[in-house]
This record gives C-alpha cells, structure tokens and sequence, in this order.
C-alpha cells in the first residue's frame, strides 16, 4: 500500500540525502521535507505528512464528541401469541356437533340481514355461544336428576305423613327407616346437581331440569318441544374476548375431549423474543426493574413509529451455536395490526458510561492484539500521533472508546481520547502500514548510514 511505497521511498533517498547534508545543508533539508511522511522529532509516534501526501492518501478527520447519556441496544426478534392470552377450546363430552355460532354476514349485496357460521378471524366475546354438542351422558345425567327429584319428594312425603301420625301408632323403626330414606333421595338430587355443576352447566340450565321434574310430577304434558331438542345438548361458549385464530370442525362431525375445536386469542398484546449476545446480558441485568423498557419496530417497516413496551424475562439459557439468550417481553397491539412470526427490532436504551468519548469505526484498526487511532494535532491533520486506545463498546457507525480525564495528557496518553480530538478516518489503514514498517526502515538508514560514511572513509583513505 501507500506506507510500504513512503517508507521504500524513504530508505531510496537516503545516500542522496547524506551527500546534500554535507555539499548543500539547506537544500538536503527542503528534499526531506518532500519526502511525504517524516518522524516529527525524536519520538517515533509523531509523523508529519506533507500536503501531496495528504492528498494523495486522502486524509480525513473526525472530532471525538461526548459520548450519549443513553446508549441504544438493538436486539433482533420475532412477535408470538402469549400463551396467558390464548384459549384451546375443547368439548367436555364426547358427541356430535349439531351447531356452529353465527355473526352478521358482512359480504351480504343484496341488502338482507343474513347470518354466516363463525370462521377464522371473527372477533368473539367471553361466554358467546360458539359452538353446540348433542351429547349422550349429559342428557343422561339430567334424566338422573329429574329420578333424583322424584324419588326426593315422594321420600319426603311419606316421612311427613309417618311423622303426622300419633304417638304409638306408627313403629319407631318405620319413622328412622323412612327419614333415612328421605335424607339419601336428597343426597342422590345434590349429587347429580354437582355434577352437572361440575360439567359448567349453568343455574338456568338446572333450573330447566327442576321444572321438568315438576312438571312430571303434575302430570303435565310438555308445552313445547323445545326441552325435547335441547335435552342432551352442551353450549361450548367463548372463554376470553378474542378472534377465533382456527376453526378444526364442522356440523355432523363426532367430537371427542381431543379435538382443538377452536383457538381463540386476544390480540391486544403480543409477546416478543428477542435474542442477546452473552456479553451484553450483565448490562441488561443491572437495570431496575422500571428501566426495563423498549421500542419495537417491524424490520419488513423500518421507519414505522416505535412501539413501546416491556421485558419481563432474560433467560438463562445460552444457544451455543450462537451464544445468544432470549429477551421475553410484550408490547400492546392497538388496532391489531401485528402478526405473529413478524421479525422485529427491539431497542433498550441502556445508561452509557461518562468515562467515554465517540468516534467514527472508520477510525479504528484493530490488528488482533490492540487497537489503533490516529490523532491530528488539527484539523489539517499536518501533524498525527500514534496513539492506543481501548474500546469499551461498538455501533453500527460508532466506537465508544475510554475517555482521558485530563484534556491535555503529558504522559500515559495511551488507552484513551478526549472530546476534541481529530481522529484520522480515511487514509489510516495506509499510515498503519508505514508506522508497522517503521521499525525495519530506521534500521535500514542506520545501515546505509554505515555504508556511506565507510564508503567515504575509505575513499579519503
């Protein structure tokens, strides 16, 4: 590169310069000033550069500024459903589906109100009828109640007329036989009721059950065939407001308890996984637990507005193919425009250090073992200074790098910058050879040095 051509050209003109040195002292210093890069003094970190060598390397520099109260961390992710906000809707009996809730049907032309099933993407609201099972057992059970009923009031009736009698006229054991009985139809008419509460069937439901027993008992016929219709029948009801996510079955199918019949989920909160690098999980530990916001945007809409949220989980888990953790957190979905499985970008800003000054990445080389700035003394970069410095944190465009608490440094300048300083951001990489090469080249001047001065002893000789 341009350092390996300065210094070659440096350790070329060097016999010419010790012949001018000793014939014209002036023009030998005007030739080593056009030279391009030249050590300023005794220390070998200083190098100036001439105005064709900076325009031929096209030098560039950066004023090191203040590093941010906050520094952003973006993490990549992915939206999902929280769980604590999706239902799995099962039938509790085994049965034939005999009915589909219906909604308005939106897509109607000719202007009649019509009803349509429920299907994918309907908004439902707790406790809706959403579905309907004819189902055997539970019509069973309601028939137990009805004989438990029946049993309960004749048992009772006889217990009163035994207990209305005279004294000595009934046997004792008659009376204690037949409040026993009485005492056991009521135990049978609690049992089938807890049944049938424990199956969610609701109080009007039961006391449906009790007015056919009555009913019964009157030796009234049935009004209506309505009890007869829906004797047996099970209403599957919405557990949460929601939208219906998938619909599995359809009328005449035979259900049992394993079908996912529905998935209903309420989209108003969408959780977020994100993925931390292992480095960066102490920074998020040391945060209270009202700091632990962040903005999420889309990736596939970067200049969408931020969302804002909060993580609530930092796992403890390291993927060891990427050595990252996962950031579980939510975020409100107003109008439910989010999707789950949409990748995000999620930003946590995190408190920066004070001890710290930005500069460009452009500015940095890094040669595996420390990294290196340049440092104009101005802003016509005539004068740099090799300098190490320690990187606390990269961006995407900007280092954070260990500030100096002294603005003007005398001694130990290594490690650090102040706000102020010019870094070099274009030509570096070239300097940072003619610096690598510098050691071997002044080794190479002392030698030729030698030869000169040899050459002319021996000639005066």
């Amino acid at each position: 590169g341009y350092g390996g051509y300065l210094i070659g050209f440096r350790v070329d003109q060097l016999r010419k310069f010790d012949s001018l040195e000793q014939s014209h002292p002036k023009q030998a210093e005007t030739e080593r000033e056009s030279t391009g890069v030249e050590i300023s003094g005794t220390n070998p970190r200083r190098l100036k550069l001439n105005a064709e060598t900076l325009k031929s390397l096209k030098i560039r520099v950066a004023a090191a500024a203040v590093a941010p109260k906050t520094e952003p961390l973006v993490l990549s992710g992915s939206l999902f459903l929280d769980s604590s906000h999706l239902a799995i809707v099962h039938t509790r009996f085994a049965g034939e589906l005999v009915r589909i809730g219906e909604v308005p049907d939106t897509s109607a032309t000719n202007g009649e109100a019509t009803m349509r099933q429920l299907r994918a993407g309907d908004h439902v609201k707790k406790n809706d009828v959403i579905a309907v099972i004819w189902s055997k057992e539970i019509g069973e059970k309601k028939s137990d109640l009805v004989e438990a009923l029946s049993r309960s009031r004749a048992s009772k009736i006889t217990l009163d007329r035994l207990e209305s009698l005279k004294d000595g006229t009934v046997a004792e054991h008659l009376i204690r036989d037949a409040r026993r009985q009485s005492e056991s139809d009521l135990i049978a008419v609690e049992r089938a009721e807890r049944t049938l509460r424990a199956w969610k069937e609701t109080d009007a439901e039961i006391a449906e059950v009790h007015a056919e027993a009555n009913r019964i008992s009157r030796g009234e016929s049935p009004k209506d065939s309505h009890v007869a219709e829906t004797w047996a029948n099970v209403e599957i009801r919405a557990p949460l407001d929601g939208v219906i996510l998938e619909r599995n079955v359809s009328i005449g199918e035979i259900l049992d308890t394993n079908v996912d019949m529905f998935k209903i989920a309420d989209l108003n909160r969408m959780g977020v996984l994100a993925n931390i690098y292992e480095e960066d999980i102490p920074r998020l530990m040391a945060l209270e637990a009202d700091q632990r916001q962040w903005k999420v945007r889309l990736k596939s809409e970067p200049k969408s507005e931020a969302i804002s949220g909060a993580f609530e989980v930092i796992g403890h888990v390291i993927d060891p193919g990427q050595h990252t953790a996962a950031v579980i957190g939510w975020i409100k979905n107003s109008g439910q425009r989010l999707r789950t499985g949409q990748f995000i970008t999620a930003t946590i800003d995190l408190p920066a250090t004070d001890m710290a000054v930005s500069i460009p990445n452009a500015s940095i080389i890094d040669d595996g073992l420390s990294s290196t700035v340049f440092v104009a003394t101005d802003k016509t970069a005539r004068e740099i200074e090799v300098r190490k410095v320690d990187v606390l944190r990269r961006g995407r465009d900007y280092a954070l790098v260990k500030r100096h608490a002294d603005k003007n440094p005398e001694k130990g300048n290594d490690g650090g910058l102040h706000e102020g300083e010019f870094v070099v951001t274009s030509g570096n990489l070239e300097l940072f050879g003619a610096v690598q090469d510098q050691p071997s080249a002044a080794s190479n001047e002392n030698e030729n040095r030698e030869a000169v001065s040899k050459r002319d002893t021996a000639t005066r000789r």
